[in-house]
């Protein structure tokens, strides 16, 4: 294991090789260390509906340089938050698949965050939605949140406000014709975390098979957290993002995926208008990924999206903000394309989800904040 982890710390003394896709960077063909394991935008991802060519497939391969973007000062409490009331008191709802707390409506929610403790509880009733602290106060009406140790396997996700994904195209497809295949086999949940598993030893070429959960409502807006911890092993793509839930629209994305090509956290914003256009940031990893859980968030707000890493906020892509009903995807995937993920991998590749906390609204921004009838600001949960 000492030598495995020495060779990822070594290797990317030797890298060389530039990927189309990405910013000018020094990049690698080979495996590279955990710390330089990069947060990348897929583009083109050709469609987990069996493989319909997008508007914006061919041109998301050949990223063009980042447009400038704002780095935003981190979040924090305001007396706002303290002004909206404290939390409202009242009694969980319990799942019977497993006892995980989950809330689609009405929004009662419950949850463990990750390394980064930017993810808090909310007991009771929050009928009337959420106040988040530690995100400049910004108020959303629901919330989905799953503590995987809370559930007692796969078949439980549904009811909770989650889909296991079997038989849909994940990623884009390589030059050799290969692509990846969501399949519910490679998902699991074991020793309290969902296991997210592209198998090792595939072939290139052909169908590679990976694993994808996704929200099953559409969301307009939020905030969305999991609480991950990467595989160091070399040859897939992990990753949370929101994309288009209408298979007939264009690509609607913003990403954050983690491959082996470049160092770094990547956030992009895909072009709604499905011109194939997009904007990106790299941003520096403040730990090992792989050594233990941290927190991966996408925040959509009315005024643009922001991304953290571990509850602090990252110099992220201001243009082209999603604008259509989105679905909040995780998977871990390979195509066996030498330019992203590479691949496939010679051995297992397990992405382990702890958690996951989302906090949303279905209404479109342009009502925000969209809170429930009777409700106000001083009704919300300050979370």
């Amino acid at each position: 294991m000492l030598i495995h982890k020495a060779l990822f710390l070594i290797l990317p003394l030797f890298a060389n090789a530039k990927p189309k896709h990405c910013k000018s960077k020094a990049a690698s063909s080979s495996p590279t260390a955990p710390l330089d394991q990069a947060l990348v935008a897929t583009g083109g991802r050709g469609n987990r509906w069996g493989g319909r060519p997008t508007s914006s497939a061919s041109a998301a391969t050949n990223i063009p340089p980042s447009s400038a973007a704002a780095s935003f000062a981190q979040p924090s409490s305001s007396p706002a938050a303290a002004a909206s009331g404290t939390p409202k008191s009242g009694t969980g709802v319990s799942s019977s698949a497993g006892g995980a707390i989950s809330s689609v409506s009405p929004p009662i929610s419950t949850g463990t965050g990750g390394s980064g403790n930017n993810t808090h509880s909310a007991s009771g009733n929050c009928s009337c939605g959420y106040i988040l602290s530690q995100y400049d106060n910004a108020y959303f009406p629901k919330a989905l949140i799953v503590s995987f140790d809370s559930v007692s396997d796969i078949s439980a996700l549904e009811g909770l406000g989650l889909r296991v994904q079997d038989g849909s195209r994940a990623g884009s497809v390589a030059p050799d014709g290969g692509y990846c295949q969501a399949s519910a086999d490679n998902v699991a949940i074991d020793e309290g975390v969902l296991k997210l598993t592209v198998p090792g030893r595939q072939a290139a070429g052909g169908v590679i098979t990976g694993a994808e959960i996704e929200t099953t409502t559409p969301v307009l807006g939020g905030v969305f957290t999991m609480s991950a911890q990467l595989s160091p092993v070399h040859g897939t793509c992990q990753a949370i993002f929101t994309y288009s839930a209408d298979k007939d629209a264009s690509v609607d994305e913003m990403d954050i995926e983690m491959v082996y090509i470049e160092p770094g956290l990547q956030l992009t914003n895909h072009d709604p208008n499905g011109s194939g256009e997009n904007d990106f940031e790299i941003n520096p990893f403040s730990n090992d990924p792989t050594a233990g859980f941290s927190d991966y968030t996408i925040g959509w707000f009315k005024d643009g999206p922001k991304y953290y890493y571990n509850g602090a906020v990252l110099t992220g892509p201001t243009k082209y903000p999603a604008v259509n009903p989105s679905n909040i995807v995780i998977n871990n995937w390979s195509s066996g394309k030498p330019t992203f993920t590479q691949g496939p991998p010679g051995e297992d590749t397990v992405m382990l989800v702890k958690s996951v906390t989302y906090y949303y609204q279905t209404e479109s921004l342009d009502s925000y904040p969209a809170y429930p009838a009777v409700c106000s600001e001083a009704d919300a949960c300050v979370v």
